[in-house]
Formats: C-alpha cells, sequence, structure tokens
C-alpha cells in the first residue's frame, strides 16, 4: 500500500508542476508499454512504462532543452531513483548511429 501511494505521490507531483506550467488541457497518446503525455504548450513529455520486472519507469522529456531523464519507481517500497538524465542536443546532430546501407552518405553519392 505505500509502495502505491509513494508512486501516487510522485505522479502526482510531476503532474502538478506540469500543470501549473501549462494551463491549458492535457492530450494523452497510447504507446506501446505505456503511456504518454504531453500538456499544452509545457516543454515537458512524460511516458510511463511498467517494465518486466515490475518496477514502473517514467521517462520524462524536455522538448525545448531536448534533455531527457529516466525514473525508476519500486513496486516493493515506492522508493524513486534516478536512473538517467542525456541532454540530446549532440545525439540529434548525428547523420547515422548504429545505421545499416544504405547509409545517407551512400544515397548522397548515388543522387544526380
Amino acid at each position: 500500500m505505500a509502495a502505491w501511494l509513494g508512486r501516487l505521490s510522485f505522479m502526482l507531483l510531476v503532474g502538478g508542476g506540469i500543470w501549473l506550467l501549462a494551463p491549458q488541457p492535457a492530450s494523452l497518446h497510447s504507446q506501446t508499454g505505456g503511456v504518454s503525455a504531453s500538456f499544452g504548450d509545457s516543454p515537458l513529455q512524460v511516458l510511463s512504462a511498467l517494465l518486466p520486472s515490475g518496477v514502473q519507469q517514467l521517462t520524462v522529456v524536455d522538448v525545448r532543452g531536448r534533455s531527457l531523464a529516466v525514473y525508476h519507481i519500486d513496486p516493493g517500497n515506492g522508493k524513486v531513483q534516478l536512473k538517467s538524465v542525456r541532454n540530446l542536443a549532440w545525439d540529434l546532430q548525428m547523420e547515422h548511429f548504429n545505421g545499416q546501407s544504405p547509409l545517407p552518405s551512400e544515397l548522397r553519392q548515388v543522387q544526380p
């Protein structure tokens, strides 16, 4: 019971903070393995997924800041752990990563 209260408190805290930043109504979108929420003009998007281990994963994406944070919530005790934070600015400037042929550079060579 305490674990669920911890989860609920965290989600209410995050959701309330986002709601205060963007007074427009929220729009929800279905995602494979979870739910995503974007709140009006707010730069934050929150994706929630239940992992096979039972841990709830929250991914918070700052669209304007081009960064993301990943949190895990333990179902047993409700403990929230920050697992990863990453600035995506340089990632989004790469032409390809782990790509397969034809690569963008190969396609440019073929075009007239």
